[in-house]
């Protein structure tokens, strides 16, 4: 017994080290792989941000092909339409503004296709323009408002509304309830497609609060970061405080609800996508220097609306092309075969303010083939800030983007 005792004995001595040896080797492969796991990424959210955001104020190469990081240098692929950038500029020196931004968006995978500023003095483009949120939303904040009412079950875009005085008014006596020999009578759906402001002031203080119009404002995408790669400023949503505030929030007659060109492009695509958000993305993806993909901007999309209140509001925007604030300048330069193939909606809005000041044009709109349901289409916003004289409309200057895209579509 005892000589089998110092037998296993001995096993043991000559079994412990190799096993200290073993778990050695063993926690150091773990400390390896625990190692691999966590290292960071090549470039962070926050420099890749830093450098694109900090190209926009370079005028003359804005998106450069490649930038430098701890000493190496990386290849970036942006989502611009090289052709279609060098069409809009075409149009932009033709016109010559005093002062514009065009946004061209990809409503399938949330493209900017053409980002572009534009100043007459020295005709010098802007990249920064586009994203800068100082610019009062004017009337086209009324597909919010339209949204908001929709959602409420309880209301129809073809009912009937009373009201006195000019609509692209807004005073105090316009929201009573008083019955005059000077009262006219319109229907919402007539009241979008016109612009008219006490109509949907007085649809708002009946139909909805401001809390629920605040709620619907941020689903649209109003105080919320819309971009990853870039330093998208904020568009701005004040929640009024009294029923005339209400109505001036609600109809766009204020300066204090401010978006930007790109925001405004992303609010016509919702509706082209029948209430999902795709959240636009200008960079797309980062390699090394072996063609390696270190860092892809994936495609993001969103459910805000439900498809009911998206083919509404596709209604209301359609009848400002139809018969509305656009309808002149879509009936007078579209080619009638190429928009018999497409379906398009828009909104107009103009006001005076916002910074750089003046007075602002605005026209947000999409356009897609009505024979492919699968292809969402483009959505384009044009604004463009007047100072004493008009040069050209933001309406026009959309229309030629969309027929230039679509030209010679089957």
């Amino acid at each position: 017994m005892i000589k089998k005792y110092k037998f296993i004995y001995k096993y043991l001595l000559i079994l412990a080290p190799l096993a200290l040896i073993g778990f050695f080797f063993l926690g150091k492969e773990e400390n390896k792989k625990a190692k691999v796991e966590s290292k960071p990424s090549v470039i962070s959210d926050q420099q890749l941000k830093h450098y694109l955001s900090s190209q926009l104020l370079d005028p003359v190469e804005p998106f450069q092909q490649s930038i430098q990081h701890n000493g190496k240098l990386y290849n970036i692929e942006y989502a611009t339409d090289k052709k279609l950038e060098k069409f809009v500029r075409w149009r932009l020196r033709y016109y010559r503004p005093d002062k514009a931004a065009v946004v061209v968006m990809d409503n399938n995978n949330g493209n900017l296709l053409v980002s572009l500023g534009f100043t007459r003095k020295g005709k010098v483009f802007d990249y920064l323009l586009p994203f800068t949120g100082t610019h009062p939303a004017a009337s086209v904040f009324k597909i919010v408002t339209s949204a908001d009412l929709v959602n409420n079950a309880d209301f129809d875009i073809h009912d009937k509304f009373k009201y006195r005085g000019r609509g692209t008014t807004l005073y105090k006596y316009q929201l009573k309830t008083k019955k005059t020999r000077w009262q006219r009578s319109t229907s919402f759906d007539r009241a979008f497609a016109y612009s008219n402001n006490v109509i949907f002031g007085k649809a708002a203080i009946n139909n909805t609060t401001p809390q629920e119009l605040e709620q619907m404002a941020q689903k649209l995408g109003f105080n919320e970061d819309l971009m990853s790669e870039i330093d998208l400023a904020r568009s701005t949503f004040e929640v009024p405080k009294t029923d005339y505030a209400l109505a001036e929030i609600a109809s766009g007659f204020n300066k204090r609800t401010q978006m930007s060109p790109v925001h405004c492009a992303v609010i016509s695509s919702i509706v082209a996508n029948e209430g999902e958000l795709t959240y636009p993305r200008l960079a797309l993806h980062l390699s090394d220097n072996k063609s390696e993909d270190v860092w892809t901007n994936e495609i993001r999309k969103e459910r805000v609306i439900n498809k009911k209140v998206a083919d509404e509001l596709s209604e209301l925007m359609q009848g400002t092309i139809k018969r509305g604030t656009a309808r002149r300048t879509f009936r007078r330069y579209m080619n009638r075969r190429l928009s018999s193939k497409l379906e398009m909606g828009g909104k107009t809005g103009s006001i005076t303010g916002g910074f750089p000041y003046g007075k602002r044009d605005w026209f947000t709109s999409y356009a897609k083939p009505k024979k492919d349901n699968n292809d969402k289409g483009i959505s384009v916003c044009v604004m463009i800030i007047n100072y004493e004289k008009w040069y050209v409309k933001s309406t026009k200057l959309a229309q030629e983007i969309i027929s230039r895209y679509y030209r010679g579509l089957k």
